[in-house]
Parts: C-alpha cells; structure tokens; sequence
C-alpha cells in the first residue's frame, strides 16, 4: 500500500539534498584522479613519505572468499533452506530524479 504526504512547504530540503549528492559525486570523481595519481607515483612501493613522515601505506590485501551461493542452491537446496535466516525488513530511502516523477 502506497501512503503519500505533499512536501511542497519543504522542497528545499529536497533541493539541497540533490545539491549535496551532486557535490558528493564530483568530489568522488575529483578523489579518484588524485588516488590515481598517487597510486602511479608509488608503483610498487607500500608506502609514501612527506618530509620524512609515512603518510600514505599502498599494501596487497589477502584474496577475497566468497561462496557461490548460486551453485550451493543448485546442488543442495536443503541446505540452503536449512542455514537461511531472514532478517526484518527494511525500507529504503531514494531520491527520485526530477524526469521520474521526483521534485
């Protein structure tokens, strides 16, 4: 069941939301360049010094484990309804774009 409310009297804060993640992403997009850059300076060095200083560390991380739930499924399908837990639900907050219906 869809319930609605009008935030006419508060679309500024709808507006300064947009604003903020747009901020948001051109920052990301400006710390990626930079990250990329400091990652080609160090090349394979683990860590960086500023006068002397550590103040950047570039170390390997172990390799990542995952399961492949996909396939657990498929072959053994009482596990899965064996060791499956389900949480509460959850609702989830999106700022609709302008040209889908949002403010």
């Amino acid at each position: 069941m869809n319930v609605h409310i009008d935030l006419d009297d508060d679309a500024t804060w709808v507006a300064a939301l947009r604003q903020v993640r747009a901020q948001i992403a051109e920052l990301k997009q400006t710390e990626a360049v930079i990250e990329g850059q400091l990652k080609g300076r160090l090349g394979e060095a683990t860590e960086a010094r500023v006068g002397g200083r550590p103040v950047i560390t570039y170390r390997w991380t172990k390799p990542v484990e995952r399961l492949d739930t996909r396939r657990l499924r498929r072959e053994h399908p009482d596990l899965i309804a064996e060791y499956t837990r389900t949480g509460e639900p959850g609702r989830r907050f999106v700022l609709l774009d302008v040209e889908d219906g949002g403010a």
